[in-house]
């Protein structure tokens, strides 16, 4: 992984991490902090399941599952990624693995604040693993716009 993706990884996780306890030290369960009315408020969730809510109690297999998916994330960012979107792509999908699974491996719960309304709790990590999938969608998109050479005769 090149050093500024390794930067990127480490300052994303870092954040996340910092977010999480300042929420978990100045928010409550039942009182969200409204920041714009009707759309974004910061609500204190201890989500003991994956994303949606769904597979509560899963601990085991969601350490697991976030384990091979950070070991893919190296694996792919080493070894299978050329293009620099599908690297920054990795490198913020590695963020949100990590992030949610330090969550899990220490507290047995990841921590959740966002709230838009329109989507469940989410938080940093989350938003991690959306833009690196914007990325791969992005990298995509672009090999289908991008110009054809002309073979030389």
């Amino acid at each position: 992984m090149p050093r500024i993706h390794f930067s990127i990884v480490i300052l994303g996780i870092l954040i996340d991490q910092y977010t999480k306890i300042l929420a978990n030290k100045t928010l409550s369960f039942f009182l969200p902090k409204v920041i714009i009315p009707k759309l974004l408020s910061f609500h204190l969730v201890h989500n003991y399941g994956a994303a949606y809510g769904i597979l509560q109690g899963q601990r085991t297999f969601l350490l697991t599952v976030s384990v091979l998916v950070i070991f893919i994330c190296v694996v792919f960012s080493r070894v299978i990624a050329t293009s620099r979107w599908s690297k920054l792509g990795l490198s913020f999908l590695l963020i949100g693995a990590v992030g949610n699974f330090l969550d899990r491996a220490f507290l047995g719960y990841v921590i959740d604040f966002v709230d838009i309304k329109i989507f469940p709790v989410f938080n940093i990590a989350d938003i991690c693993i959306d833009i690196g999938i914007g990325f791969f969608v992005l990298e995509f998109i672009l090999s289908y716009v991008k110009p054809k050479s002309n073979p030389k005769r």
